[in-house]
């Protein structure tokens, strides 16, 4: 072997241990803290101490006779649902838009569109607070739900846009063509076409909206609290046992919505 091929292989080897020592690091960093969240919520202790000496179920009973943690999933739910429906309907009703009708500044309007993505979530939520008070809007779940729905509309608009340009337009003549009106066309041939995209986009909107906290704070009353604010106020005093419930809670809804959403899609691809 040559000395210029062993030290390739030595350059390779060590490359590949290093990928893999940094890749570990870094799975160690974003899960680790979530595991210790997780296992301590099981722990017995008010004050936490870990590993824990022994796991208990008790603080999810002490969860569930809460009042102020229900509320807050119960309206982090209702709003995550409502948003996740508009973002969904709006963001596919302006993908065909976009991508069907030519239209003066397109690109601009575009961009427009895409602005929640970029502005800091702190800055809407001040700017959305001066304007509604301006405008006299007082705070509701309403409010809520509309600013989750314009989070959570640049990436809907995003997934199926991007599903329309792969679409057969053709299929859509046909339908026509054989005496289908446009309602009845989109109804039986462009949404189960597009139908595991919206999905996506949905899923992804109901996610964006459960976990958000920077823009939403400035938002909530009392009894619109969402789940990232009570978290938030809780943990500023101490990290009772039962925010560590609440974090695995939505640890879990994060994890399991996603799956739900990609096993509708496994079905409805079986389906056509």
């Amino acid at each position: 072997m040559s000395v210029r091929k062993y030290a390739r292989e030595v350059s390779n080897s060590w490359n590949w241990t290093t990928i893999k020592l940094v890749s570990a690091l870094v799975y160690l960093s974003m899960f680790l803290p979530l595991a210790v969240v997780v296992i301590n919520s099981f722990n017995p202790q008010r004050i936490a101490t870990f590993p824990p000496e022994s796991l208990t179920l008790y603080w999810y009973y002490e969860f569930f006779e809460d009042d102020v943690f229900l509320n807050a999933v119960w309206v982090s739910t209702q709003v995550g649902i409502a948003a996740a429906i508009l973002a969904g309907a709006i963001g596919t009703l302006t993908a065909m838009g976009f991508v069907r009708k030519p239209f003066p500044m397109k690109k601009a309007l575009a961009i427009a569109l895409l602005t929640p993505m970029i502005v800091p979530p702190v800055i809407v939520g001040v700017a959305s607070t001066i304007f509604f008070s301006e405008i006299g809007w007082g705070r509701s779940i309403w409010w809520l739900v509309v600013m989750h729905t314009l989070i959570a509309l640049p990436y809907a608009f995003l997934i199926v846009r991007s599903r329309l340009y792969l679409f057969d337009e053709t299929l859509e003549d046909a339908a026509m063509t054989l005496g289908a009106d446009r309602l009845t066309t989109f109804r039986e041939v462009t949404l189960p076409l597009i139908a595991p995209a919206l999905i996506t986009a949905m899923v992804l909107a109901f996610v964006i909206s459960f976990g958000e906290f920077t823009a939403t704070q400035f938002w909530v009353q009392r009894e619109t609290t969402t789940v990232p604010v009570v978290i938030y106020s809780m943990v500023r005093t101490t990290i009772t046992p039962k925010v560590n419930v609440l974090a695995t809670l939505v640890l879990v809804v994060t994890i399991v919505v996603p799956i739900v959403g990609l096993l509708i899609q496994r079905a409805l691809h079986r389906g056509r």
